[in-house]
């Protein structure tokens, strides 16, 4: 934990931030930005992605498992993991690129800076995207040595140790090292067997060089290492649906199997396993020389590579129906970008570049049948002990050039345009083996698509305008367009469908925003305001389709058009100066505008629906309102101490957790506390620190992510990944 000092200057932390890929204060860039700092993060004890729903506005993080880690912003982005596309949030790490959103499913560990900028950033960002970018910063490397140890201890079998090393090699060679190892027993309890779900091992580490032979020349070098083997994601029963569960239950009785219903959400009924297993790293040289006349040039190559295994007991019974079913991702990247800054003390300022982005995935859908699969889900008996293999191979070639310039007209005007010219290309190949089993399972023959392949050229661009009132006052409209490619569906296409059906169309985004930025009372309390309206068409999500007559199928798709609206705020006071306010709040109205063949939920099905129209109705996991307001203060006591304290309080409004927009998987509104409390002070040139925490303090009952339906005996009940109970605890710094 890393808390304000008492005796800092009054006035807010200035945050400098690179969202025009040139540092500046966060206040003088006209773009909604929610920037952290990494002080704040390790003052929060803010650890993993998914601790961001609670600092930031507009944002929705929502957790399955690794892979199936879906990113939010203003109710874009929800979408089921499909890993022929893309997010519709850009994750970055290091001004590298994620891939697939489970990249960034890593601890938060020696971080610089985690700001979200919302709305589309197609221009200067290195993939097009249509709802917003999160851009994650390590701590460089420094020529001043330093050093941190921090552990943690807490209920549950919390344990959680990090620590840092960085210093000078030789003149112009500094390194830093950091590592972090988490574990914690699992907190959802197994009726069948007493085992512990949910829980988490992960350890990783980073290293990094940075060689600076002059100040016109740097070179960063970053490495990193991460594995999890978690015995993790179990889904518990959220919503028994119509009837207490009328509809399943005589079917479940029937193979002599249970459920287990808990309001708490912390207990399940499985008999098989369910863990997953996660390696992933790499690395990246970034390299910057100032040129004459104020120009910089930047070349930033990269690799990472992500190993996802899954084991999962999909039937959520007390019986083996399915023992295994997941898909294990075996990925690789490699990414380039140069780009080229002008100096900043012109009529016009501007970056231009290139960017080139590839991806090769080797993929494998698992469903491996139990004995009970034919009492269970009234399948053929065939399917007893069986099993289904499905291989994808998606690859991305992905091409962009870049530029945006700033036109500083007066000293109080300025004129912001830019576009990008984007190309990617994607192929794959779809294989189904032949089953596996006992009998011949003449449903599941073996299948093969040939080649696949979809090419997009999307043109994104910007135009904002910027005028500043006074120093610490500004205002800014702006108008952008974002584009998300298109893709291939990684599945076997449903009888009667053609390989035609696999492919998924651009997303495409125009993005309206007002805003105003202020600073007040000589810097000690800042006020942001903005208001967006977007419209995205060709939004990719869950669809229903009808290959034949009487038999629908889910596939991903492009079901229509999307429109979000809102307001988004930020507030901060230092008054007094030993204490902080902090406020972040947002309200989305995000609705689909045109989505004629939804998914029916089970209200509608019991009408006799097979499909549904829910044009006009709320977006899939996007809360209307959003209020995160905290509360920190330090003080200096006798002795040469300095204590300090926390409180944060983190709402969201009720929201849709499943496609279907069914009101028996309505998440309800909840709201979070977290407390933190410590004394800080000096052991010679050393500094300790010793803090006392609780997050999730009331021990709120709530929902990480995963809220799903399921057909056959559990058709008409939903399921979820709970949220992790309160957990509390005592850590222990020592800096050097």
């Amino acid at each position: 934990m890393q808390p304000p000092d008492a005796d800092e200057s009054a006035i807010l932390e200035e945050i400098i931030v690179s969202a025009r890929r040139r540092p500046e204060n966060a206040q003088d860039v006209p773009i909604p930005i929610t920037a952290l700092t990494g002080g704040s993060l390790e003052q929060a004890g803010i650890l993993r992605l998914e601790d961001l729903n609670q600092h930031m506005p507009s944002l929705n993080v929502q957790f399955a498992n690794p892979r199936q880690t879906s990113l939010a912003v203003r109710g874009l982005g929800n979408n089921p993991a499909n890993d022929g596309l893309e997010s519709s949030v850009g994750v970055y790490l290091d001004d590298v690129y994620l891939g697939r959103p489970g990249m960034a499913s890593q601890d938060l560990v020696d971080i610089d800076q985690v700001s979200l900028l919302r709305g589309p950033q197609g221009t200067l960002f290195g993939k097009n995207t249509t709802a917003g970018v999160l851009n994650i910063t390590t701590r460089a490397p420094d020529f001043m040595p330093y050093a941190m140890l921090e552990t943690s201890v807490g209920n549950d079998g919390y344990y959680q140790a990090r620590g840092t090393a960085s210093g000078p090699l030789d003149d112009s060679l500094a390194g830093r090292l950091s590592f972090s190892k988490v574990s914690r027993d699992g907190y959802t309890q197994d009726v069948t067997d007493n085992r512990r779900l949910n829980g988490e091992d992960r350890q990783g580490l980073r290293a990094q060089l940075l060689y600076r032979p002059s100040d016109a020349l740097q070179i960063r070098v970053i490495g990193d290492y991460e594995t999890e083997n978690s015995i993790c994601c179990t889904q518990v029963l959220y919503s028994e649906g119509p009837n207490n569960g009328a509809l399943y239950k005589a079917t479940l009785a029937g193979a002599n199997a249970t459920v287990f219903y808990d309001p708490t959400f912390s207990s399940a009924t499985i008999n098989d396993l369910s863990q997953v297993a996660v390696r992933q790293g790499g690395g990246s040289v970034e390299t910057t020389a100032k040129l004459s006349g104020g120009y910089s040039l930047t070349s930033i190559t990269a690799y990472r590579a992500w190993h996802f295994v899954p084991r999962y007991d999909a039937d959520n019974t007390s019986v083996s129906a399915i023992v295994d079913a997941g898909q294990s991702v075996d990925d690789e990247q490699w990414s380039q970008e140069i780009r080229l800054v002008s100096p900043s003390f012109g009529a016009v300022d501007w970056v231009a570049g290139v960017y080139y982005f590839y991806q090769y995935q080797n993929n494998v859908f698992i469903t491996q049948y139990g004995p009970a699969a034919n009492a269970l889900f009234g399948l053929p008996v065939f399917y007893n002990d069986s099993q289904s293999n499905v291989h994808s191979y998606p690859k991305t070639n992905s091409y962009a050039a870049f530029a945006q310039d700033v036109w500083h007209a007066t000293d109080e005007l300025s004129l912001t345009t830019g576009i990008r010219d984007t190309y990617e290309n994607k192929s794959s190949h779809i294989e189904r083996d032949a089953p596996l089993g006992p009998v011949v399972n003449t449903s599941l023959p073996a299948y093969s698509s040939g080649p696949l392949q979809v090419s997009n050229n999307d043109i994104s661009g910007l135009v904002t305008l910027d005028y500043k009132f006074a120093t610490d006052l500004h205002s800014y409209i702006s108008v952008s367009r974002g584009a998300k490619a298109g893709g291939i569906n990684e599945a076997v296409p449903a009888p009667g469908l053609r390989n035609s059906s696999a492919y998924v169309l651009p997303e495409t985004a125009i993005d309206y925003e007002l805003g105003v930025k202020s600073m007040w009372l000589a810097q000690r309390m800042m006020a942001n305001v903005n208001l967006f309206w977007t419209d995205v068409d060709n939004y990719q999500a869950t669809q229903i389709e009808q290959p034949v007559p009487g038999m629908f199928v889910q596939t991903l798709s492009n079901i229509g058009s999307i429109r979000t609206r809102g307001i988004e705020a930020e507030i901060s006071s230092k008054l007094p100066e030993w204490l902080i306010f902090r406020l972040t709040a947002s309200y989305n109205d995000a609705f689909y505008t045109s989505y004629g063949n939804a998914p029916c939920s089970i209200e509608a099905s019991n009408a006799g629906k097979l499909t549904c129209s829910l044009t006009g109705q709320p977006v899939v996991g996007a809360p209307k309102w959003i209020a995160n307001p905290s509360v920190s203060a330090a003080h200096g006591i006798p002795g040469d101490l300095n204590a300090y304290a926390l409180a944060e309080y983190a709402w969201r409004s009720s929201f849709f957790g499943t496609p279907d927009d069914s009101q028996f998987a309505r998440v309800n509104a909840y709201g979070l506390v977290n407390l933190r409390a410590g004394l800080r002070g000096h052991l010679g040139s050393s500094t300790w620190d010793f803090s006392l925490w609780a997050d999730n303090a009331l021990d709120k009952h709530y929902v990480v992510g995963g809220v799903s339906g399921a057909s056959g005996p559990t058709f008409g009940a939903y399921w979820l990944v709970p949220g992790p109970p309160r957990l509390w605890g005592a850590s222990i710094r020592l800096e050097f």
